[in-house]
């Protein structure tokens, strides 16, 4: 008696990994293009040669604004400009 309950519960841990497989699969299908949008407007903020004026950058941020507002984003500029320019949250996660 207990082997048959030791199969079935095998059974039914089998059935939950693939339960559980079936759920990561689908997660890792759906990306968000509004989270894509701000880590490639993050590199590009990051990586533009400013002028002493600023206004490339500045460029850069109003640009990806428009695109992010499309996406979805419900900030203002001022506070897109600073969520591409934060690179301590890069720093801090390429640290850990």
């Amino acid at each position: 008696m207990r082997a048959g309950r030791f199969y079935d519960a095998l059974r039914r841990l089998s059935e939950a990994i693939l339960e559980v497989e079936a759920a990561l699969k689908e997660m890792r299908s759906d990306h968000d293009p509004l989270a894509s949008h701000i880590f490639a407007s993050r590199r590009q903020y990051r990586q533009a040669r400013d002028s002493k004026s600023g206004r490339r950058r500045e460029t850069i941020a109003r640009m990806s604004y428009n695109e992010a507002s499309s996406l979805g984003f419900r900030g203002g500029f001022d506070e897109w400009e600073r969520e591409i320019a934060d690179t301590s949250r890069t720093r801090e996660s390429s640290s850990n």
